[in-house]
């Protein structure tokens, strides 16, 4: 049995859809521009047809995200008829959030039911929606923490050379702001779809309405304990996704040994770093110590003393030394695995001596620096019986590769007791850049082995890997840094990204150590919010009304003539690059109001926009190729209760393409609730319609984002992503 219902009843429709309607007033009021011309005339109101519809029905409790791809619905039979083997021009959108009543629509407050974000697609009859499991990050729309979804042409397109699109997506001002910004396109530009017939749509919902108060306005219901919105917010703190006690984190630290440069992340304290360096050790540490001095690289550190291991941590964290030791002439050392056994002697004037040990009647092989076959490397084969030949060879990934010409000379082979023993020297330098050149300085060496199930090299039975210590021989010290690595986790069973954050000079979040790069930091964002997750903490109870609504998105269009309109491409880029997300840290006690601003940045190239390895007939989000790109429609999207401002910059020629300062809600009507925000878009055209001139910008081209929030508070899943739309110039 379901719980009571909590919305106005409804009129229950056979079809989600509305007829061909014309000539009518846009749905949602009049919009603005970021970069208006003064006096230039232009004019928000959409002239072009138009055709409604509605989202199957949206169905929540309090505090629950809804966040699936929902199914395809029908667009009105006239406009299908009438496009069937034609091409429609979409000329921009309205979309909005009602309840659906005998006496029509009435509106849902953003405080209800908080739009997230959402992608919404125009499907053409030779076009389909498929679900990839476990698919990239890059690529599609979420579906329900399982996989990715993504449109593509079908298999049995007629027309797979053609570069009209068989379908298109609105994902451009599609977070809380929705509802109040422009999504229309000046003229000559449409975004372009053959033969359409469905509408399908994928919205982030948060359910936020307090259902114990029936007053004016918003007042917030019961919220998690990481909640970070101030008691008496005009927003819900549920909106920011916030880490309940439901949600189960787990991770694991993968230490990286460094013998060269220095760490990219340092260990923080003495504790983790002994307790890393007797994980990572080759053998028993002898001592732990702690110093500070500036003739040992800073941080954690392994230090090998005439065939000894101690844990160093050194606290001298402005010292210049690197890891390693540029002074050592001579290492040892050896590891056996399941496979096979490995022992180097590296001499810097004596050249280098491999044993290698392994099954006498099969080959075995031994690749050297790499942790894969995805790696390429250098491998030294050797085949079974006492006739087997020795070979070096370049491994291809997963294939075997091609052989190299001889550097190897064999010193003396071995059988005894089913085991085959090899005794190889070579020269350190490589006598290729495909060959290896082994070095003294190196502290480590990561190898992968293999055998076979024949004597020949072939196809292997059998894999494996494992890292050598080399130890310096005599009285040589080497300090290897201990850093740390990856962290491996995921919220419950879905995995978490690493490596989300991109490091500068493309963007901050790293330089920041902005808690949303590092599972063990994350307390709130999109991977805490998937579908069906509740956002209460486990010992607060579900309220049990449900709300039912929907989603309802007006299309603007007209017929397709070649000679009036060019196909809108997506360009996209997030100044949070490329987490997806970020936090906004709480500024300082005792900080100046006016001073509470935190700022990100990134920096990229044009090229970094572009998506050109793919097909405009298939997949929405590419762009074709070309030498530059005309930018129509730029727009940036950010979050209420904290989104200041985004601006957008021609590097190269210090001039500003757009600036964009959202519009605050200050009241409790509808489109003007309470500090939640509407963006208006940056539009460019002809000057007959009021509207600056389209930006033409090369490939190589350098654009930085420049992204402020009001941190007064804390928020958690704030987001600064260029959503823009445009041509690929072709000289």
């Amino acid at each position: 049995l379901l719980p009571p219902m909590h919305s106005p009843p409804l009129l229950l429709l056979p079809s989600l859809l509305l007829p061909l309607l014309a000539d009518a007033a846009n749905m949602n009021g009049a919009y603005r521009l970021a970069n208006a011309v003064p006096g230039g005339g232009w004019s928000s109101e959409y002239a072009e047809e138009y055709f409604e519809v509605y989202s199957p029905p949206i169905r929540t409790r309090y505090s629950e995200v809804f966040w699936t791809m929902m199914d395809p619905v029908p667009i009105p039979p006239a406009v299908r008829e009438r496009f069937d083997g034609k091409v429609i021009a979409i000329r921009g959108y309205e979309a909005d959030q009602v309840y659906r009543t005998p006496k029509g629509d009435v509106r849902v407050p953003i405080y209800y039911q908080y739009n997230h974000h959402y992608g919404a697609y125009i499907h053409g009859k030779y076009s389909e929606m498929v679900e990839d499991i476990g698919g990239s990050i890059q690529r599609g729309a979420y579906g329900a923490h399982k996989g990715r979804w993504f449109p593509r042409a079908i298999k049995e397109d007629p027309h797979p050379k053609s570069h009209i699109p068989t379908n298109t997506w609105f994902s451009e001002g599609n977070g809380g702001e929705y509802r109040k910004s422009y999504h229309g396109y000046p003229k000559g530009y449409a975004q372009l779809v053959d033969s359409p017939t469905h509408f399908q749509v994928q919205p982030m919902q948060i359910d936020t309405h307090n259902r114990e108060y029936n007053g004016t306005g918003f007042v917030a219901g019961p919220l998690p304990r990481e909640a970070q919105s101030p008691p008496g917010a005009p927003y819900s703190g549920l909106l920011e996704c916030p880490c309940s006690t439901r949600r189960k984190k787990e991770w694991k630290i993968e230490y990286e040994l460094r013998d060269v440069g220095t760490c990219d992340k340092e260990i923080p304290n003495e504790t983790e770093c002994f307790e890393a360096v007797a994980k990572e050790s080759p053998s028993v540490i002898s001592k732990n110590i702690t110093v500070q001095q500036m003739d040992f690289p800073s941080g954690c550190i392994l230090l090998s003393v005439q065939g000894s291991y101690q844990a160093v941590y050194n606290l001298n964290d402005v010292s210049k030394v690197e890891c390693g030791a540029s002074n050592i002439t001579r290492t040892r050392g050896n590891v056996s695995t399941s496979l096979v056994n490995i022992a180097l002697d590296i001499d810097e004037e004596e050249g280098v001596t491999i044993v290698l040990e392994g099954p006498a009647d099969v080959w075995f092989g031994v690749g050297f620096n790499a942790k894969t076959m995805n790696d390429l490397p250098y491998t030294i084969v050797v085949e079974g019986g006492e006739d087997g030949k020795l070979l070096e060879v370049k491994l291809g990934d997963h294939d075997q590769g091609h052989q190299l010409a001889a550097s190897l000379k064999l010193v003396s082979t071995k059988i005894n007791q089913g085991v085959k023993r090899v005794h190889l020297w070579r020269p350190l330098k490589g006598a290729t850049e495909e060959h290896y050149t082994f070095s003294t300085a190196a502290a480590t060496l990561n190898v992968i082995d293999a055998v076979g199930s024949s004597p020949d090299f072939s196809y292997h039975k059998d894999k494996g890997g494992a890292t050598i210590h080399l130890v310096p021989v005599g009285n040589q010290t080497v300090p290897t840094c201990v850093c740390e690595g990856e962290v491996i986790g995921n919220i419950d069973g879905v995995n978490f990204d690493s490596n989300r954050c991109a490091r500068e000079p493309i963007g901050d979040l790293v330089k920041q150590n902005n808690p949303t790069c590092d599972i063990r930091t994350y307390k709130g964002g999109l991977s805490c919010c998937h579908h069906q997750w509740f956002l209460l903490d486990e010992d607060q109870e579900i309220p049990p009304q449900i709300e039912e609504y929907y989603l309802k998105f007006r299309i603007y269009y007209d017929e397709y003539d070649p000679s009036k309109y060019q196909n809108l491409v997506r360009f996209y880029f997030q100044t949070e690059a490329f987490a997806g997300e970020y936090d906004v840290p709480q500024c300082k006690d005792g900080t100046p109001p006016e001073e509470c601003i935190h700022t990100i940045t990134a920096r990229f190239k044009v090229q970094d926009l572009v998506r050109d390895q793919c097909s405009i007939r298939s997949d929405p989000g590419c762009t074709g190729n070309g030498t530059g790109i005309e930018l129509v429609y730029v727009s940036g999207h950010c979050h209420a209760g904290t989104c200041i401002s985004l601006e957008l910059y021609n590097m190269d020629t210090g001039d500003l393409i757009c600036s964009q300062n959202p519009i605050r809600g200050n009241g409790t009507e509808i489109y003007d609730e309470e500090s939640y925000i509407a963006i208006p878009p940056c539009l460019f055209g002809s000057t007959d319609e009021g509207l600056l001139a389209s930006p033409h910008l090369s490939l190589n081209t350098t654009l930085q984002s420049i992204k402020r929030c009001n941190s007064t508070y804390g928020h958690y899943g704030e987001m600064a992503s260029w959503q823009m739309r445009g041509t690929m110039l072709q000289s």
